[in-house]
């Protein structure tokens, strides 16, 4: 855009042209005022103008979509509604519940905390939500909390609840307070005599503390209660192989959980942490005769050759003839079923379990 630019004799020149034009001097007035143009066009600047594109308007339907949905809670219509329900009810515990179960579920455990702290605020009594409180700050990595918690529950609960004291025990184990352990999973069995996982998890207890015919009594009963449960019968194995003379018991006790390359595998773990090399050896070129990939055998053949020093070296299996086969395909099949697998420590410790206590769930 171009903008004219008067000089100061420009300017009187065509205020002389002006006064001439009103006393009628009107030619030499168009002279002049000519004259002004002609300086006035030679005196000039260049003026830029700025023009503001203004930012793109969100359509309205956008808009109200992104403002639903975040008041429905990032879009999600069950988040939406717990919230509603909460809103109109603060007490809702089934919603309350639901709620937490729903940011643990979306690994957003701070927020699941929160509800269920405000759960056990409303309703202190309630053992499924003090049990929700106490499972979540374990997995959270607070057992001094979870345990607090527990406790606290049994202070205004003087009956006492099997479930509660049940997981206060384990995390005792945890924690290796085996003899307050002990207390807490003896006063769950006092509350419900008839449950298989509690007989399960004293007898744990009391093998963690070497205790080792007594552990043996209560697997032994939790089998009882409960025939099918792997757990009990992996954990009877090894107690049982901690035992002087028990070692061919236990062999039946994990092969009971399906897989006999498993139990022969389980067997050698707890001969190599016993010092008995020889009987482990033996014991594992069975378990890959069967199984020759077994992983767990194959680490605890390499870990038993670091100890006797002898090659970890795998006794090879018979070649089977057509008669042998046919001869198996007649034998009736073997059982099945779950098996946990154990492989020893390095160290001296036991070995690990590869079951340990089991959480009792209504």
């Amino acid at each position: 855009m171009l903008s004219l630019m008067f000089t100061e004799g420009a300017i009187r020149d065509f205020a002389r042209a002006a006064r001439s034009l009103v006393c009628g001097a009107v030619p030499s007035a168009v002279c002049v005022l000519a004259s002004v143009v002609a300086c006035a066009s030679c005196v000039h600047r260049v003026q830029t103008s700025q023009v503001i594109v203004p930012n793109p308007a969100v359509p309205a339907a956008v808009s109200r979509e992104v403002k639903g949905a975040a008041d429905a809670g990032e879009g999600d219509l069950e988040l939406r509604a717990l919230r509603q329900r909460l809103a109109a009810n603060t007490k809702d515990l089934d919603a309350r519940m639901a709620l937490a179960q729903y940011y643990a579920g979306r690994n957003l455990p701070d927020l699941a905390l929160e509800h269920y702290r405000l759960a056990v605020t409303q309703f202190p009594d309630s053992v499924s939500v003090t049990l929700a409180l106490a499972k979540t700050l374990r997995a959270m990595g607070e057992p001094n909390e979870a345990l607090k918690t527990l406790r606290e529950f049994a202070d205004r609960q003087p009956a006492g609840s099997w479930e509660a004291l049940s997981l206060e025990g384990i995390l005792e184990d945890e924690h290796g307070q085996l003899a307050e352990a002990e207390k807490s999973h003896r006063a769950a069995l006092a509350l419900a005599p008839q449950q298989s996982a509690l007989h399960n998890n004293l007898g744990y207890n009391l093998l963690s503390q070497k205790k080792t015919d007594a552990a043996i009594a209560e697997f032994r009963r939790a089998v009882e209660l409960d025939p099918k449960s792997a757990i009990a019968h992996n954990n009877l194995g090894n107690a049982l192989s901690r035992s002087a003379s028990g070692s061919q018991e236990a062999l039946a006790e994990w092969t009971l959980t399906g897989n006999p390359a498993v139990a022969h595998n389980n067997l050698a773990a707890a001969l190599i942490e016993q010092g008995r090399y020889p009987e482990a050896r033996a014991e594992l070129n069975l378990a890959l005769a069967l199984q020759p990939n077994l992983s767990s055998a194959l680490d605890n053949l390499r870990l038993l050759s670091e100890k006797d020093g002898k090659p970890a070296i795998v006794t090879a299996k018979k070649r089977q003839s057509f008669w042998d086969k046919l001869f198996d395909r007649n034998m009736p099949p073997k059982q099945s079923g779950a098996a946990g697998e154990t492989t020893p420590a390095d160290s001296a410790d036991s070995a690990a379990n590869a079951t340990g206590n089991t959480t009792v769930k209504k």
